[in-house]
């Protein structure tokens, strides 16, 4: 029997900062005289597992500020503090396993944008950058300069936050109201309670519904400058060869005004990041990386430009990587931030010539302006100049996000179209993607068409396939029961995405249709799936090694499983098995991921892909395999071991990676990187070994 819920509304709820005279010494402890002088802030509620229940326990929540900093002082009452579960220590590791605390600061109080912040037990650390409707787009790499510590006490746990006001944006002006809210997780009840916002199409992410954090005046952000020299030196040894890098460069970021920021970088150097998950292509279209280098990270939904699926008009890759080789950045500039209702972004980098890639200069401008309460209307523009020539593009988009729709439901309407210039390009070069998005949590559609032409080139974008048009249409239903040990049901009558060539034929078509999936109390999923899918390839191409697909007409019929299992366990993971056609042939594929958290220091983690596919009279099978093993020594210096191997290259890729972080904002990095041949007899290939220290200075 579904059981009913009770339709919350968003709760208009102010809390209240107060202005302390001295600093608060961190230690995890709120027994200072200014914690215990302040009221706290009890009126949490559930909204998991059902919204607006009262919660298991009771939570208690006080701000501060001074000149200089804002506070935050959380305690987690529990009547069972040895079953609190606490193993994450990295710095943007997995907390959302833990039991946690999860904070949100819409510092210029516009419902589009918004500060993350969390941590666990432990006192780990993570943050990001939110954007977006339900602030969908998550930007976890993005560093803050911030601390936390917590501490396990006999009746729960307690948390102590400090943030420089610097680490903000803000309008400045005497008194500030920011958006604002809180989440506790009480991960072994699966439980999770806020302090706002709270209700079946609410939630933590819903910024334009969080409460406002009021009491702040007189303050400043300043306009600090963060200067990070960094060293690089390393030494590459290939079939034999050797070359070695020693090599300084520097990172500067300036608060131009309260609300804008400026990054700078010099001589810019990767070494740290780790290299990208190889993957085995059984499509005919490219595959997507995303970013991972840090300059390009902060802000980067500014430049997003929706053109649907991975296809956007700035891909930030374009920069300084070439077929999957770095390409040495000599400098570049970023500024980020807002201009009274215009939210705006602009780069410029140089790069350095290499091998035939000449010299580069590589440009972009994004503003959005905007409108109503969460909508807005942007353009973006970018421009690559070489020897080899110019191109450039041009795009505007409208996105009009309410929350207010029939009542309370969720509504996104979303336009955008674009256009490429290149020398000696085609006319024919333009871009176009339109949807209506209904995101809510009884019923969730969605409605979109998208079209790139054949002469549409992005030089700094991506797009996987040229010269279609698109239509899309999902819808999913997710009827709440607890009964049964069962939360909720999810039921997917279709998801379905139909491509047309410029003639209006069909070039491929995917249609899924879920009977049943089920959502469990204890946090655990499963969920069945029958596919059907059309392909009509013009020529050729080739999947692995020899195989090809014959160019021709395609149907075949998939049926699925999977599973996932609750990540607060102890031995978590998932798993997919797909049987059926594929082409004029079978396949057979299973994916499968496994972690093991055997100390809150040591965690072992692998994954699997397999595919057994027989076509053309042949069988041949495919297969990925990860492994990862980390060590954390602390919250603030961590170590681990990642290999991985697939059957199309052959060849099986070890990094190690070592990172202490002395103090925040700076780095020291060790990392190891082996190449080896599997294909025959074992032979390294590559080996390098690579150190980098950042020290952050502010003056």
């Amino acid at each position: 029997m579904l059981l009913m819920q009770p339709i919350l509304s968003a709760q208009a709820k102010n809390i209240n900062a107060t202005r302390i005279a001295a600093s608060i010494k961190l230690d995890g402890h709120l027994t200072e005289p200014a914690w215990q002088s302040v009221v706290p802030t009890t009126d949490f509620l559930q909204q998991e597992p059902i919204p607006g229940n009262a919660p298991s326990f009771k939570t208690e929540a006080r701000i501060l500020y001074d000149n200089e900093n804002i506070y935050i002082g959380i305690m987690c009452y529990d009547d069972e503090p040895e079953k609190i579960i606490a193993r994450e220590m990295k710095w943007d590791g997995f907390i959302s396993a833990d039991d946690n605390i999860k904070l949100i600061f819409d510092t210029f109080d516009d419902n589009r944008s918004a500060y993350w912040f969390g941590t666990n037990p432990l006192g780990a650390k993570d943050d990001a950058l939110l954007t977006g409707f339900e602030m969908s787009s998550f930007n976890e790499d993005w560093n803050g300069v911030w601390d936390v510590e917590c501490k396990i006490l006999e009746n729960g746990w307690s948390a102590e936050f400090v943030f420089p006001f610097s680490t903000f944006k803000f309008y400045d002006k005497e008194k500030q109201s920011w958006g604002f809210n809180i989440l506790r997780a009480i991960r072994r009840k699966n439980e999770e309670v806020l302090w706002t916002s709270v209700g079946q199409n609410l939630g933590f992410m819903k910024i334009s519904s969080a409460g406002d954090l009021v009491g702040i005046e007189n303050i400043k952000r300043g306009n600090p400058v963060y200067l990070k020299p960094y060293f690089t030196a390393g030494a590459q040894f290939i079939d034999g060869e050797s070359k070695y890098k020693h090599e300084p460069g520097l990172d500067l970021k300036y608060g131009v005004t309260e609300t804008l920021s400026l990054d700078a970088t010099f001589n810019t150097d990767f070494a740290q990041v780790e290299s990208d998950r190889a993957k085995i292509n059984l499509t005919r279209f490219p595959l997507f990386f995303p970013e991972k280098r840090e300059f390009f990270l902060e802000g980067k939904k500014t430049f997003d430009f929706n053109l649907g699926g991975n296809n956007t008009l700035f891909y930030s890759r374009r920069i300084g990587i070439s077929n999957g080789a770095e390409i040495p950045i000599l400098a570049g500039a970023k500024l980020v931030g807002r201009v009274s209702d215009f939210e705006i972004g602009a780069i410029d980098m140089q790069t350095a010539g290499k091998g035939s890639e000449p010299t580069t200069n590589y440009g972009t401008a994004r503003v959005k302006y905007d409108l109503f309460n969460s909508s807005y209307v942007g353009v973006l523009a970018t421009n690559k100049v070489s020897e080899k020539g110019s191109s450039n593009s041009f795009g505007g988009d409208i996105n009009f996000s309410f929350d207010d729709f029939l009542g309370n439901q969720n509504l996104v309407v979303y336009s955008a179209i674009a256009k490429t210039n290149e020398s000696g390009g085609s006319k024919d070069s333009w871009a176009g993607n339109f949807f209506v998005d209904f995101p809510n949590d009884f019923v969730d559609t969605y409605l979109g068409y998208r079209f790139i032409q054949d002469g549409f080139n992005p030089t700094m974008g991506f797009v996987s396939r040229r010269g279609f048009k698109q239509l899309v249409y999902n819808l999913s239903i997710s009827p709440r029961i607890h009964a049964g040990g069962i939360k909720r049901l999810d039921f997917v009558p279709v998801e379905s995405s139909f491509y047309y060539d410029n003639n209006g034929s069909l070039e491929s078509a995917q249609i899924l249709f879920s009977p049943l999936g089920i959502v469990f109390e204890s946090g655990d999923e499963i969920g069945f799936g029958i596919g059907r899918t059309f392909d009509r390839p013009n020529e050729d191409f080739e999947i692995f090694d020899t195989t090809k697909v014959k160019a021709g007409r395609y149907w075949y019929t998939t049926y699925g499983c999977g599973i996932e299992t609750n990540p607060s366990r102890t031995i978590f993971g998932e798993a997919e098995v797909i049987t059926g056609g594929f082409y004029n042939g079978t396949n057979t594929s299973f994916e499968a991921m496994a972690s093991v958290t055997l100390t809150k220091h040591f965690t072992l983690s692998g994954d699997l892909a397999y595919n057994k596919i027989k076509m053309n009279n042949n069988s041949f099978s495919t297969s990925e395999v990860g492994a990862r093993i980390t060590y954390n020594i602390s919250t603030r210096m961590i170590s681990s071991v990642f290999a991985q191997w697939n059957n199309e290259l052959n060849e099986a890729n070890i990094n190690y990676r070592f990172n202490w972080k002395p103090n925040i904002g700076s780095d020291v990095y060790l990392v190891l990187n082996q190449l080896l041949s599997t294909e025959g007899k074992i032979r390294s290939k590559d080996f390098a070994v690579l150190a980098k220290v950042v020290w952050m200075i502010i003056i």
